[in-house]
């Protein structure tokens, strides 16, 4: 067989269909409505392209040494109590009320 005879049957194997006249415009249609998606399906989209990049070994790494420098910084910065004491307390007195009223722990030792 040679190479015409092969391509003829070939064509023959697969007829062109007939398209309608509006064929062409129903299909740019409905590409310009699926590019118009909600803003809830923009949003999964997003959400779920954002934790897959995350989930993999050297951003994920990144983001936890990160909150962890993050975390160490803020327990330097954000002030701390200097007395224990104070915060010893502070404590006592929200677990029980009358601590204070009664002489703190050496009332409760009588």
């Amino acid at each position: 067989m040679n190479d015409s005879k092969l391509d003829e049957l070939i064509r023959a194997s697969h007829p062109q269909p007939e398209f309608p006249p509006s064929f062409q415009r129903e299909i740019w249609t409905r590409i310009a409505t699926t590019g118009s998606a909600s803003w809830r399906d923009r949003w999964a989209r997003w959400s779920e392209s954002l934790l897959a990049g995350l989930a993999r070994p050297i951003p994920a790494f990144a983001i936890v040494a990160l909150m962890l420098l993050a975390g160490l910084s803020l327990g330097q910065v954000l002030p701390r109590e200097k007395e224990f004491g104070s915060s010893l307390s502070s404590y006592l007195l929200s677990i029980n009320p009358l601590h204070d009223t009664h002489g703190g722990a050496s009332a409760s030792a009588r």
